[in-house]
């Protein structure tokens, strides 16, 4: 065995699949605190912040549709617009006879 293979067997770990799972779930918990902590949400009043943030993103989903369903509206109104004054202009009372 060379110095090298001996080393990296001293540095590994044995531990039963449900040791690890608990380790893993420890390591990420406390991960997701942390993550939590940094973004000013380890507080009591976290989840309510997250829902309020919800509902804002929902807002502005539904504020941007209606904005572009508006400016569809506009558009198709000056278009009809425009073929009525045209028509008008063709048969209406501005034409030479």
């Amino acid at each position: 065995m060379t110095a090298d293979n001996h080393q990296r067997q001293d540095d590994m770990v044995c531990l039963p699949r449900t040791e690890f799972e608990a380790l893993l779930e420890q390591a990420a918990c406390r991960g997701a605190r942390k993550a939590l902590k940094e973004v000013g949400l380890a507080d009591e009043e976290a989840a309510n912040d997250i829902r309020t943030l919800r509902d804002l993103a929902g807002s502005i989903k539904t504020m941007q549709r209606t904005f572009l369903q508006t400016v569809v509206r506009w558009i198709t109104i000056g278009v009809l617009a425009l073929l009525v004054a045209g028509v008008a202009a063709k048969l209406g009372p501005f034409t030479p006879k």
